[in-house]
């Protein structure tokens, strides 16, 4: 009679995969219902701890708010500065001005500024005091 062994039969160990996807329903039933989420991981890409990329699907019909900045709504007395040229020319001036209360997404999405021409080129934008003193040097204010 053959030899009967104890406990759980050995299996052979999953192969590694070097790609892979991870689909995530918001309800797993009836997925035309929600958004999908797909995140794709790749070992070569972050050695598979996170995904490289994700996407995301939305159900038909549906719109997300649109984005509205406030004006006058600051972060807690920091000031926002924004560094820009006057003009698209290669000899135009470049300038600097420091809002003290104003968001940076009011700064980015307003058509007007005060003291910027409308046909302005921005360079950089930043919120805190330090930016002025690393932008005055790097470019020459």
């Amino acid at each position: 009679m053959a030899e009967e062994r104890r406990g759980r039969p050995s299996e052979k160990p999953a192969p590694i995969k070097e790609k892979w996807e991870m689909v995530v329903s918001e309800y797993p039933s009836k997925p035309e219902l929600g958004y999908i989420t797909t995140c794709y991981f790749d070992r070569k890409k972050n050695n598979g701890t996170s995904p490289y990329a994700m996407k995301t699907t939305y159900p038909r019909g549906y719109k997300q708010n649109k984005f509205k900045p406030e004006k006058g709504k600051s972060y807690g007395k920091l000031p926002v500065v924004l560094v820009f040229k006057t003009s698209n020319r290669s000899n135009a001036k470049t300038k600097m001005k420091v809002f003290n209360n104003e968001n940076i997404d009011y700064i980015l999405s307003a058509p007007k500024l005060v003291g910027v021409p409308s046909n302005a080129i921005i360079l950089e934008c930043g919120v805190g005091r330090s930016f002025v003193k690393k932008w005055k040097t790097k470019y020459k204010l």
